[in-house]
This record gives structure tokens, sequence and C-alpha cells, in this order.
């Protein structure tokens, strides 16, 4: 699949600033920058997941949204139960270990690491994880049923490349792994939270790759997407827990176009 690399200024700096802060600005090449009106400040276009400012109105909000209606290669999409094609090349995982601090963004909670939680290399580029976030019901749905929750690990690269890792849950029984998530999601500004992304990840190394966008204003598009193929499990208490933080903010599925979903599996390396 052809990667779709931006420049760093385009796609880092709108990440960063909606998923990790939950602030909602604009973000402009030097030349646009030159030429065009200063962009709303932090925080003062503000969207929702309902009516007049919900997911059909994002574009209309802002002129730094307009990508959420005119792009046309959105995120989340409906993906296939198993995609027909396969990935030649896989993507490494490394995890470490570490502690984070839960963030409230107005529109989910983060999980965001103290050190170095994980990284991924893949297509001779290196992605470092900025934050974990969730949203309920999942965004992504699989032959158009949605999962109970969904979980993205975003990670970042130095030339401003985004990819996600998106892990689907199902309710069943309690998983140790994700409970100080969850424990950070029910009482936003925890720190020192334990952060083990090998031990949070589905034991099925099978993933759905596509190149689509972020899910949330600007919708930033050359998003490296990998989603999970098997759900992790998380207890009624602890999907109750998620939904009791953010409920009902997930991004409707959006036209696949062209696109084609790959299958591929992720190599996991713990240290």
């Amino acid at each position: 699949m052809k990667k779709l690399a931006l420049p760093a200024a385009l796609l880092l700096a709108p990440l960063l600033a909606s998923c990790t802060t939950g602030a909602t600005t604009s973000a402009t090449t030097d030349d646009a920058a030159s030429t065009a009106p200063p962009p709303a400040a932090a925080g003062e276009v503000h969207w929702s997941y309902e009516g007049d400012e919900g997911p059909d109105e994002w574009g209309h909000l802002a002129d730094e949204f307009a990508e959420c209606e005119q792009g046309d290669a959105q995120s989340p999409i409906d993906l296939p139960e198993h995609a027909g094609q396969k990935l030649a090349q896989h993507p490494r995982i490394e995890s470490s270990p570490t502690v984070g601090e839960s963030v409230d963004t107005g529109h989910t909670v983060q999980l965001v690491p103290d050190g170095d939680a994980s990284r991924v290399e893949w297509k001779d580029e290196t992605f470092d994880l900025a934050q974990v976030h969730f949203h309920v019901p999942s965004e992504h749905t699989v032959e158009g049923e949605p999962a109970d929750a969904e979980f993205h690990f975003v990670h970042t690269a130095q030339d401003g490349q985004a990819l996600v890792l998106g892990v689907l849950a199902e309710e069943g029984d309690e998983n140790a792994a994700w409970q100080p998530f969850i424990d950070g999601a029910a009482a936003p500004g925890a720190t020192d939270l334990p952060i083990d992304v090998a031990a949070m990840l589905p034991e099925d190394p099978t993933f759905e790759e596509y190149a689509g966008s972020l899910t949330t204003p600007p919708c930033t598009e050359g998003v490296e997407w990998v989603v999970y193929h098997t759900p992790v499990e998380l207890s009624a208490d602890q999907i109750e827990a998620l939904e009791a933080a953010y409920a009902d903010n997930a991004r409707p599925v959006q036209p696949q176009g062209d696109r084609v979903a790959h299958e591929g599996t992720v190599r996991v390396v713990e240290h």
C-alpha cells in the first residue's frame, strides 16, 4: 500500500494538539501560514459527538476542519473479517514497561507514558508511543458490527508520520493488564500508572492495515492504521468504568473508496 507521508508540520501538530491535549487547532505549512488568516486559538472551536457540533458538521465548524468532510481517506472504516490481500512486510513492536499519567482531553481520557513504552519499526520508519486513548463503542467495525470499545495506541515518527495501533475490546473476563488504564479513566490526573504495551495487546498478532486519518478534528489524513483482528476481553465492570468516563464518543465509519485493507501479523519484542 502506498505510504501517505506528510510534512511534520502538517501531520504531527494536529495529531498532538487534538489527540494529546484535546485542543482543536489548525496546522499549516510555513508557506500557507504566511498568506492565510491566523488559525483559531486552541480550544476556540468546539466540537462534539452529537447535534450541531457532531461528526456530520465537523467539516463546517472551522476552515481547518474541512478535511473531515472533503477528505477521501478518512477513518474509521468498516473492516472485513479477513482481508483478501496479505502484507509482505510486518511491523516490529518493542515494548518496555513504564508508567504514565491519565489526561482528560474533554473527549476521552488518555494514558500518556513518562518513558519509552513502545516503539514500532515498519516501512523504514520508527514510531514512538505518544499516548493511548479510548472510544465507546468502537470506531472501526468488522463486517458492520462495532465492538464494545476501542483503544488507540498513537505513535509518531520524527518526520511527522503517524501510526495508530487499534485494539478492539469485547465484554468477557477481567483484564489485569488494562486495569491501570481503567483506573486512570476513572480518575484523570492520576500518575505513576503502569503501562505494559505487550501485555495490553491481543495475543493473536493478526491485524488489518490501511491508510486513513485522525478520527477527531481536524481529521488529518496520512495516518497508517494497524487494527488488531482479535479483540481483547474486558469485564463488564471495566467497560462500565470507560462508559462512566465517556460514552458515545465514536466517529461513525467513513467511505472506504478505493482503499484496500491488507492482513499481516505483528512481532512483539519485550525489554
